[in-house]
């Protein structure tokens, strides 16, 4: 995706120059001729660098800056003051007003796009490391459909932000699944569209606000991006996908991610970034066959068995069922073992609320509760 770069002068020459010379190289380019357009400008598009000129009629560069700095929502973005101002000074001031580069006229269109460059990757990287650290990303995995996975995607997501759990942090669950999606379904909301409609967007245009609005926030205090149940062909657009996970990773503490039971281009991407990875599967033969063939294709795309934990979603009686310690002798250690419940499911799904805020005092809740501080603890 083209980075998008706004550049401010009160000169429209040099708006022309810079713009059509950044153009060439593959930027989207929106301009502002003084302070205040500058400042509703980078509130209304985001941009990912400004380019700021400092003498302007209105507001100079340096209170642009300081303004631009002071507001957590655009503090973040890379600011290069481009100016005819070349004394010594006026570059201190541009720092102390929090620019990141500091480039006087005239320049060689060479070392300007060099330096855009530099700064851009700069802010990517430290974005990135940010992100890394302030968003936890745990995914759902089942090894076939109609195991379970977003029964326990969702009721995870209610435990970890009840307060004695996710300690009053933020939760965010998506779900990846355009077409079959069935979260919102058991929620009791009739046409979830949330990543339709985002999938629906060219990939320039979705931005953090952009990708907020979609989000559908739940009485239990997660907030949520749904999937339609209509029917879609075709598989996830990998870097649509990723451009929604990287902006939904800016918006909370921790990001659950229910992936279904593809591996697509998409969903492998978003699993090697994955802290923790839940497999989803039942304690019968065919299903374990099939999640022992998971388990050797995650290690084949270098994901560690550790970050793997493997629930058992028990939906029958367990004379019907292999036992813990048999599964276990067959994939290793199994971390849960979700009883069967099928009569508050059916409650659950009949009135629109999630099994552990429904009966939070129950065996199944024991178990979704346990899951949910590990997702804490990781």
């Amino acid at each position: 995706m083209a980075e998008r770069i706004l550049i401010v002068d009160d000169d429209r020459d040099s708006l022309k120059l810079i713009g059509l010379m950044l153009q060439r190289r593959g930027y989207q380019i929106t301009v502002a001729q003084n302070g205040s357009q500058a400042l509703s400008k980078a509130v209304g598009e985001m941009p990912d660098l400004i380019i700021l000129d400092v003498m302007m009629p209105d507001i100079d560069g340096y209170e642009v800056c300081r303004r631009l700095r002071t507001d957590p929502q655009m503090a973040h973005i890379p600011i290069i003051m481009f100016t005819a101002k070349t004394q010594v000074t006026d570059k201190v001031a541009g720092f102390q007003a929090g620019a990141d580069d500091y480039l006087t006229k005239p320049i060689h269109p060479a070392e300007l796009a060099t330096r855009v460059e530099t700064v851009l990757l700069r802010s990517a990287r430290t974005r990135e490391a940010a992100q890394a650290s302030a968003s936890h990303m745990v995914c759902f995995l089942g090894i076939k459909g109609g195991v379970g996975t977003t029964t326990i995607a969702l009721n995870v997501a209610v435990a970890l932000a009840q307060p004695d759990i996710g300690q009053g942090k933020r939760v965010l669950l998506v779900e990846l699944a355009p077409g079959s999606g069935s979260m919102g379904l058991q929620l009791g909301y009739s046409h979830p569209m949330g990543l339709s409609t985002l999938l629906s967007k060219p990939i320039e245009e979705l931005d953090t606000r952009t990708v907020e609005s979609q989000l559908t926030s739940h009485s239990s205090g997660v907030r949520l991006l749904l999937a339609p149940a209509e029917p879609r062909e075709g598989p996830l657009p990998a870097q649509q996908i990723e451009a929604i996970i990287r902006h939904l990773s800016r918006l909370t503490d921790y990001l659950l991610v229910e992936i279904g039971s593809n591996l697509d281009e998409a969903n492998r991407a978003l699993l090697k970034h994955c802290r923790h990875i839940f497999l989803v599967a039942e304690p019968q033969r065919v299903s374990l066959t099939l999640a022992q063939a998971m388990i050797t294709r995650l290690g084949a795309m270098d994901i560690l068995r550790e970050k793997i934990s493997l629930v058992l979603f028990n939906r029958s009686p367990s004379a019907a069922s292999l036992t813990k310690s048999a599964v276990e002798g067959v994939l290793g250690e199994v971390i849960s073992v979700i009883p069967p419940a099928p009569e508050m499911a059916f409650q659950a799904t009949e009135v629109g609320v999630p099994l552990f805020s429904m009966q939070p005092n129950s065996l199944v809740s024991g178990q979704i509760r346990d899951l949910a501080r590990i997702v804490a603890a990781k």
